[in-house]
């Protein structure tokens, strides 16, 4: 039994078989059902991705201690999972949400704080007690967020976002704060079949190991049953709505 992403450039999770590169899975946390399961690789691995590979942050609680986080966005999937393994990395987490049932949601996965993404960022993170934050994650609306986030970022900080953007981007920014925008795209490891591809079995199998002790949990929220072409429209039409929370599953019945 094992859980994975899989890669973009063959036929997915649509599909009622299958094949996958060994590198980019693992084994299935044992006590997860499938659909729990499903719902965490693709959202983990960019989580885990974002924090380590392109933020450079460690599960070192310690170290981690005064360090602050955004992640805006926090209870959208990816979300859901990067505020469970940021508070496990000893940050401050402080996530965006605005209505009553993601600011809950956000703060049961690991947001120590909430602030609403559709009002200004600095009067709310400094009502907190924060002139800045260490670092970024943008889980929405890269081009609408960026200005912020160059006001917000600390000196010296990092942003990273997984969401493409129509519009350019001012990087010059972000010069006088020597500060580091980064992309993270989950893919790009399976896409380009990188020399480091196994780095994905690694996470996946270190994740499985804190669900089984409880460290960290599913974020399945949804669960569609019946793999059939009326369920597939209706969990893209969630997902594109933009309202989603935690993770929606197709389950196989």
């Amino acid at each position: 039994e094992v859980y994975y992403a899989g890669a973009i450039q063959r036929p997915g999770s649509n599909s009622d078989f299958q094949l996958v590169d060994e590198r980019i899975v693992a084994k299935k946390p044992e006590r997860l059902t499938f659909s729990e399961a499903a719902a965490l690789p693709l959202t983990t691995l960019t989580a885990y991705e974002a924090l380590t590979d392109r933020l450079g942050l460690t599960f070192d609680a310690k170290s981690n201690l005064k360090k602050t986080i955004l992640i805006i966005g926090a209870a959208g999937g990816v979300g859901s999972i990067a505020t469970q393994l940021a508070n496990h990395a000893g940050l401050t987490v402080i996530g965006t949400a605005s209505r009553d049932e993601t600011i809950d949601w956000a703060k049961e996965h690991g947001a120590h704080h909430t602030i609403n993404h559709h009002d200004a960022f600095r009067p709310q993170l400094e009502a907190l007690g924060y002139k800045y934050v260490d670092y970024i994650f943008c889980l929405n609306a890269t081009d609408q967020h960026f200005e912020t986030m160059v006001d917000v970022i600390a000196p010296q900080g990092k942003i990273c976002s997984i969401v493409e953007t129509n519009q350019k981007l001012d990087l010059s920014a972000l010069q006088q704060k020597s500060a580091t925008f980064v992309w993270e795209f989950m893919f790009t490891r399976p896409l380009f079949a990188t020399d480091d591809m196994i780095r994905q079995h690694e996470i996946l199998t270190q994740v499985a190991a804190w669900i089984e002790e409880h460290t960290l949990e599913t974020t399945v929220k949804q669960t569609l049953i019946g793999m059939n072409a009326d369920n597939l429209k209706e969990a893209h039409r969630l997902v594109e709505s933009g309202k989603t929370i935690g993770k929606i599953v197709v389950e196989h019945h």
